[in-house]
């Protein structure tokens, strides 16, 4: 028989008894009531266990990657979207008006128009002014550009770590996406990187809030101020997270939204264009709605443009899904602080730098970090797979950077090479195999890693797991190395 020496000690002793706990009984008001049936108390895993064979025995594996048992044996990922029966009366409702879209409303006497209620209501909760409501992300970002007088011969920068959709924005409007670095203690765009960038043919930069991590703003803002270029946040993964207090997207000149059914805000497929500045909102308005201003009755189109408009229907969801969304942020915030504090006794796991300035980060992936050296040299993809084998779903962090995507590599955008080799584009055609940025790179290969939104959503006990599955990992290194 094996003789086992543990010293167990409980992650959640070392937080500060002001830090809540997530309490079940929270779980109906945001979760089906079956969510967290059949949960039970436990303790987190030992972080000192040293098992002790006898002399001549083959060594069980201890790791389930190697056949041994699971830490976790339920899904940790809560259920996505949630509804109930308040979005079914809302949807029924919108059935039954015959006013299925904003076309069916006069554009000033909006009278029941979810649609106008949701763009309020999402304006208010994130602290600004206007919010239009279009058909998805990537068409909420190609608004903010088109609003901002993007065109050809214009330059974009981006962040080089980020979804496909801040930069194609760009190629759409006729503009040439710069790539900027990412910052290594938060992976958003490096305020550094991008003024090395601009060039007189700059005319906005895109900051992302990538996994819904708050973009320094202040420092965005003041380069941005500086050259007479303007900020768009992409805040597609940070609904209801908060800088300084205020919402994201707030402290911009413009935002977008993405609010496909995997993000933190669901609402079908849809997205928000936000922005305190009036007459950007009458760009996008216009922009969005064909060519036509606001309140227009008559058929006058006024600028070449395209139809974005959001429905009913989806808007109808929104409602709803707004009154949901300060209460799921917080639970995310606690847990994903929680997580930070108890890694920080596992040499080679870190959580991400929080700016003092980041009053509530709503991740839609929690990135995280994977030090292989402090692991003695195990590759994060060994990490990532035994992790998963212990039952947490782990994913591996922001995509690689887009120049290595082909559709920047190739240079070649149609058959004509425009907007790269566009005669308006004041500058030698842009070869993207040659773009570097090294912390984006690095980043991407070897350290970063994440978790859905949906697990940060789940009970404390949950939190517990992941923190016991990481602390066995850790306390099973050289058979982790050798297998």
């Amino acid at each position: 028989m094996c003789q086992i020496a543990a010293r167990i000690t409980s992650v959640a002793t070392a937080l500060s008894p002001t830090q809540a706990t997530h309490s079940n009984t929270t779980a109906p008001a945001l979760f089906p009531a079956q969510v967290n049936a059949g949960l039970t108390k436990r303790k987190p895993y030992s972080q000192n266990c040293t098992i002790i064979h006898p002399t001549g025995s083959t060594p069980m594996p201890e790791l389930a990657i190697n056949g041994g048992s699971k830490t976790v044996n339920r899904d940790l990922r809560q259920p996505w979207p949630v509804h109930d029966k308040r979005e079914e009366k809302a949807v029924v409702g919108v059935l039954r008006s015959h006013k299925w879209g904003r076309s069916g409303f006069d554009y000033y006497n909006h009278g029941d128009s979810k649609l106008y209620a949701f763009e309020r209501a999402f304006a208010e909760f994130h602290d600004s002014k206007y919010a239009l409501a279009v058909s998805t992300g990537t068409t909420a970002l190609e608004t903010c550009l088109r609003a901002l007088g993007v065109e050809a011969g214009c330059e974009v920068i981006v962040p080089a770590s980020t979804y496909i959709a801040s930069a194609s924005c760009v190629m759409i409007c006729n503009g040439i996406p710069i790539f900027a670095d990412i910052d290594p203690r938060n992976y958003t765009i490096d305020p550094k990187s991008v003024e090395a960038l601009i060039t007189p043919r700059t005319r906005a930069v895109v900051a992302v809030d990538m996994g819904g991590m708050p973009c320094d703003t202040d420092a965005l803002g003041d380069i941005c101020r500086k050259h007479n270029i303007g900020l768009v946040s992409d805040c597609s993964h940070a609904h209801g997270g908060q800088w300084r207090g205020k919402g994201v997207g707030s402290h911009a000149d413009i935002a977008g939204f993405s609010c496909m059914p995997g993000k933190v805000l669901a609402i079908g497929e849809g997205g928000v264009v936000m922005t305190r500045d009036e007459s950007l909102y009458e760009k996008a308005f216009r922009y969005h709605h064909a060519g036509r201003d606001r309140g227009e009755e008559s058929m006058n189109f006024t600028w070449p443009a395209t139809t974005l408009r959001l429905g009913e229907f989806e808007a109808a969801i929104g409602l709803i899904a707004l009154t949901r969304l300060e209460e799921q942020a917080e639970i995310r915030w606690k847990n994903l602080k929680y997580l930070h504090k108890g890694m920080e006794s596992i040499p080679g796991l870190t959580g991400l730098d929080i700016d003092e300035r980041v009053t509530r980060w709503n991740p839609y992936r929690w990135h995280f970090k994977f030090i292989s050296e402090e692991f003695e040299g195990i590759h994060r993809e060994r990490f990532r797979k035994a992790l998963q084998a212990e039952g947490v779903p782990c994913g591996i962090g922001p995509t690689k950077p887009l120049y290595q995507f082909s559709m920047f590599a190739s240079g070649k955008w149609g058959e004509t090479g425009c907007p790269i080799r566009c005669p308006l584009y004041q500058a030698d055609p842009i070869d993207y195999t040659k773009v570097y940025c090294p912390e984006a790179e690095r980043i991407h290969e070897t350290e970063a890693l994440d978790l859905t939104h949906r697990i940060l959503l789940g009970p404390r006990e949950n939190m517990d797991l992941i923190l016991e599955a990481f602390q066995k990992l850790r306390d099973n290194i050289d058979e982790l190395k050798t297998s």
